[in-house]
């Protein structure tokens, strides 16, 4: 079922996921070895999701008029140039303090060029595959992410054991080229010549009378969008609130790291699962009970401050967030249109992003404002609501049902 896109899309997107989460756990840690202080640190990775909301429909734009594959392949080198720069701030071939200024302008560089790559890959999936195999394909390719996540920093960590801290970049520059060689080998990449994107694009200059408006349900879009960004707050907001929580009840900290990969090895045994669930069931309903289970997770968290709680909590929104893998490029998918699809979902991102960028700045301000139980617990509520928001509007959105139901033709 994945074998049109495993080597074009899947292969290429692990070893990019793979080099990109490797440098995740020293984004802060390379700033302050360039002599950034603690609030300039820790704001490095909120400047960089600032980049990435800011420039999310130019990139879908972009990857419209070059085309999906063009696009992969040239995030991914404009990834290697960047990540190399990285590597002269960082080993002192720059001086003081111009190399940390170099080192904030550039990663505020990379976020959009990764939004390309990201978006450019999703066109491609959405183009190539059926509906009624979208939501397992699309849950492949989010995996693909968690993947990365999961063993980038195990990488990065061993790395760090024997060079210095710009090695982790090197090999991720590394895991990108390998990307880009797998991309332009002929006989990995037969039928992606010509990108879709490039195709429906030509059809449309070519026709005077084509639209020059996306066709979209942008009604459908506006109501499904409110319960992805629901769900982008509580996956940005869970980690903070695993070490939060774990710090709360005198967990020592290889216990909170170890309940952090707890739940991510759970959400990657999962996912698989979820992605047959979501074309069997349907969109709608994997997307509310992935809210409802992922918010009562926040929920048993506070409970009571004991480890036992803790771990049950962090197994429950990990059952929760695993099954829902791959929703929101899944619906996104769904509702995107046959031409100008990868500026919608550029646009379609500005959810994903805005719950990114928003959920740790809403549980700043519940910290500073009351507690952290009362962080936690509105958090979860505030899941749970998105789950009732959709089931209210299901019936408006009409999402794609399960492959029990003909799959109505995608525009």
């Amino acid at each position: 079922m994945l074998r049109p896109i495993f080597w074009p899309v899947i292969v290429p997107s692990l070893l990019f996921a793979v080099g990109v989460g490797s440098t995740v756990p020293v984004l802060v840690l390379s700033a302050l070895s360039l002599g950034a202080g603690d609030a300039l640190s820790s704001a490095v990775v909120s400047l960089m999701g600032a980049a990435s909301l800011l420039f999310t429909v130019p990139v879908g734009i972009l990857i419209d008029k070059i085309g999906d594959r063009k696009a992969m392949i040239f995030g991914t080198s404009a990834a290697v140039t960047i990540t190399a720069l990285l590597v002269l701030a960082l080993s002192g071939v720059v001086a003081r303090p111009y190399s940390l200024v170099l080192y904030i302008v550039l990663l505020m560089m990379l976020a959009p060029v990764q939004d390309i790559w990201g978006l450019a890959r999703q066109a491609i999936v959405a183009e190539k595959m059926p509906a009624m195999h979208m939501g397992r394909a699309m849950t492949a390719l989010g995996g693909t992410q968690r993947v990365g996540n999961l063993a980038g920093p195990m990488i990065s960590a061993m790395l760090l054991l024997w060079f210095p801290l710009w090695s982790v970049y090197i090999f991720s520059a590394f895991c990108a080229v390998l990307a880009v060689v797998v991309l332009c080998i002929p006989a990995l990449n037969r039928g992606f010549d010509e990108a879709p994107s490039t195709t429906t694009s030509r059809i449309a200059l070519a026709d005077p009378t084509a639209p020059k408006k996306l066709d979209v349900r942008w009604h459908a879009v506006l109501l499904a969008g409110v319960s992805i960004t629901i769900l982008s707050v509580a996956r940005a907001v869970q980690p903070m609130m695993i070490q939060l929580w774990g710090v709360h009840i005198h967990l020592h900290e290889s216990g909170i790291s170890l309940l952090v990969a707890l739940g991510a090895a759970l959400e990657l045994i999962l996912m698989f699962p979820g992605g047959y669930i979501k074309d069997w069931l349907g969109r709608s309903a994997v997307l509310m009970a992935c809210l409802v289970i992922f918010g009562a997770g926040f929920l048993l968290m506070s409970i009571q401050p004991t480890l036992l709680w803790a771990v049950i909590a962090v197994v429950v929104m990990a059952v929760g967030n695993g099954l829902g893998a791959g929703v929101n490029m899944t619906i996104g998918a769904d509702l995107s249109p046959a031409v100008g699809r990868a500026k919608f979902l550029g646009i379609w991102a500005i959810f994903n992003n805005s719950g990114k960028l928003g959920g740790p700045a809403l549980v700043a301000g519940l910290l500073a404002l009351a507690s952290l139980p009362v962080a936690i617990v509105t958090t979860g509520a505030l899941t749970i609501a998105g789950a009732a928001w959709m089931g209210l509007f299901a019936s408006t959105v009409k999402l794609p049902k399960g492959v029990k139901q003909r799959p109505s033709r995608r525009r």
